[in-house]
């Protein structure tokens, strides 16, 4: 194979298998998919998760892992939507086999945004898993008449935009952190009102006094573990606990099986890639317009450092650590 077909990537040859930089060859494009050539990728906890080897993802082994990034198209497969996009800067989401830990991607064309000349394509490397995943978790409020809710944790990039989209829409926001300096970075940075240290050892009855004063009805989880349950048990009745994720347990407990039988509360997932099937051609639109117009202000993301394909294992090392602080980011082109 020439270097003129090949490319430069992270590979994982099973889903057990350690993921290690390899050359393979350049991608092909069917109908409806747009090639791109990659700018940057961030590193997302799904990310480590598939890494791991513990996605549930329907990704295709072989495979190049990561789920969103930004670059430049060079190809179209053909079809109506791709019309005009061949040289476009985009950020985009894929869920495709040659994902974003590579110099060439696919995706689909109506999952990209074409980016506008003042957008830096560091910063629209992040725009669609956490600001997707916020505008998915408002739609659930909306449709379930939530006034307030509950997020762990806190303290994260996810959790920051949910802070300030939320506060424009009039939705108040309990927030759960671990660290005291969280505090003060959650009213600093977004404005925040209710945070509670999860370390303070009156922290579930400051809990349920915040709950009922503001009558928070979901309880949005990317941690899992026994305070899953203890949590929902002292929510009003009807509330819902809202998984997004498992970062420190796939198991929940503690929960009272009163509380869903008489109290109708119950226990649901919001998975980004199933939330996006669900999404008919036209709500994709009128959502990826609302992502368009957020990306640069609510839903604005901080960024904390850039490492190169090469450094992969130096990127994961450092995310882990400064998991808070902003986002890692792959530098690939």
């Amino acid at each position: 194979m020439s270097n003129a077909n090949t490319m430069s990537c992270l590979w994982k040859e099973s889903k057990d298998a350690k993921p290690y930089v390899n050359r393979v060859p350049i991608p092909t494009v069917e109908e409806g998919q747009l090639l791109i050539r990659m700018d940057y990728a961030p590193i997302n906890p799904s990310d480590i998760k598939f890494l791991q080897g513990q996605s549930s993802s329907n990704k295709q082994f072989p495979c190049v892992p990561g789920f969103e990034g930004s670059g430049t198209v060079v190809l179209t497969g053909g079809g109506m939507a791709s019309w005009g996009m061949s040289g476009k800067r985009v950020a985009f989401y894929t869920n495709h086999e040659y994902g974003t830990y590579g110099e060439y991607c696919i995706t689909d064309t109506n999952l990209c945004i074409e980016l506008d000349n003042d957008m830096e394509s560091s910063e629209a490397a992040c725009s669609f898993v956490n600001p997707l995943s916020v505008i998915g978790m408002l739609d659930i409020c909306k449709k379930n008449n939530a006034k307030a809710v509950i997020n762990n944790p806190g303290a994260s990039q996810l959790g920051k935009m949910m802070n300030r989209l939320f506060k424009e829409r009039n939705i108040k926001v309990i927030n759960i952190v671990r660290r005291e300096e969280q505090v003060y970075e959650l009213r600093y940075e977004c404005g925040a009102e209710l945070i509670i240290n999860q370390n303070d050892p009156d922290f579930l009855k400051q809990l349920k006094i915040m709950c009922e004063a503001t009558q928070a009805s979901i309880y949005f989880d990317a941690v899992g573990g026994e305070q899953s349950g203890q949590i929902l048990n002292i929510m009003p009745k009807g509330s819902i606990l809202m998984m997004y994720g498992t970062l420190e347990s796939w198991q929940i407990g503690g929960i009272q099986a009163n509380n869903l039988l008489q109290e109708k509360k119950s226990i649901q997932g919001f998975f980004l890639n199933i939330w996006l099937k669900e999404q008919n051609k036209l709500e994709l639109m009128v959502t990826l317009k609302k992502l368009k117009n957020f990306i640069k202000t609510s839903l604005k993301t901080k960024i904390a450092k850039e490492f190169s394909l090469d450094q992969f294992q130096q990127a994961i090392d450092y995310y882990k650590s400064h998991m808070t602080d902003g986002k890692t980011l792959i530098f690939i082109k």
